[in-house]
């Protein structure tokens, strides 16, 4: 005689079926996930981990001080380490700064490269250096060192700037602080020639 089927026995029934088709589920998922390789990742974060330790590498320093003008100084890099020949020395790498003066003037700066002493009082320049003034000025220089404590700068050989007056060239540029107000301004000497560029205007 055939057993009709219930109510009371179907629930008895799935309380059994379905944990146990979970637990196949599970199983099915962890015999057939795809294995992580962990050991692949850590031998590059161990060499670049020993690199940066070797060198004593700094990644994205800053410094920021007030001159006794009142100027304000920023100076970035993307990389930093100790000189191997002279300990006291930093070298460094992408160098940015920016000098914004009492009355809102701003000066940037960028170099390939540079190098400062263990005091921080100044940062020697070098490759492609990049100065650009708030008031209109770009200069391009091979290299220039830069005073973090004073707000001077001294290029050490010829500049090429661009103006809206036209293109000025010149053997030596230096900055300096100069006045009652300590205003910072750009001298150019020796040999100094200006290609002046006449504003166009409509007739």
């Amino acid at each position: 005689m055939r057993r009709r089927l219930t109510y009371s026995n179907l629930v008895a029934g799935l309380k059994v079926i379905l944990p146990l088709a979970a637990l196949g589920i599970l199983s099915t998922l962890f015999l057939v996930s795809q294995e992580v390789d962990l050991e692949s990742a850590i031998p590059f974060a161990d060499v670049e981990l020993e690199k940066r330790l070797r060198d004593r590498q700094i990644t994205a320093p800053y410094f920021s001080g007030r001159t006794e003008q009142g100027h304000d100084i920023t100076v970035t890099s993307a990389t930093a380490r100790p000189d191997q020949e002279d300990s006291s020395r930093i070298i460094a790498d992408q160098i940015g700064a920016l000098l914004t003066t009492q009355d809102g003037t701003e000066v940037t700066i960028r170099a390939e490269a540079g190098d400062m002493d263990g005091s921080f009082e100044e940062v020697i320049l070098e490759g492609d250096v990049e100065i650009i003034t708030s008031n209109g000025f770009t200069i391009l220089t091979d290299e220039m060192t830069f005073g973090l404590t004073d707000a001077r700068a001294d290029t050490a050989g010829d500049v090429r700037a661009e103006s809206a007056l036209g293109t000025l060239t010149a053997g030596r540029m230096a900055l300096r602080p100069s006045g009652e107000n300590n205003e910072i301004y750009l001298f150019f000497t020796k040999g100094v020639q200006l290609v002046y560029t006449p504003t166009k205007t409509k007739r």
